[in-house]
């Protein structure tokens, strides 16, 4: 009994981060009204809907935390200032995303796998 409870202990330990890497897109990500970022950027595996956008870089989380909290909020509200021949709108800059919705994509982008 005892080792079937420690057993159960180490497992549920052990799901936790399997569930925190479980993470949806925020509405703007998929409006075509305000970002609509899957229309342009791949999303890892499983998160999301598929898509074979490739006109933007595929996003991936381990892209995201090497970029930087700051150096991705950045980049939503203004990438002209990164690449000033980029595609992608400045949506802080024209005021086409609000800042609580910046902040949105920027969690998530951070937490993707």
């Amino acid at each position: 009994m005892r080792g079937t409870c420690l057993f159960a202990a180490i497992a549920a330990a052990l799901a936790v981060p399997c569930a925190a890497q479980t993470v949806a897109p925020p509405p703007s990500f998929l409006a075509p009204a305000l970002g609509y970022c899957i229309a342009c950027h791949q999303l890892p595996e499983n998160i999301g809907p598929r898509t074979r956008a490739d006109l933007g870089p595929a996003l991936t989380g381990e892209r995201m935390r090497t970029l930087g909290r700051t150096k991705v909020r950045e980049i939503i509200e203004d990438p002209t200032k990164a690449n000033p021949d980029t595609v992608m709108p400045p949506y802080g800059r024209h005021r086409i995303l609000e800042a609580a919705e910046i902040q949105k994509l920027v969690e998530f982008l951070l937490a993707l796998p």
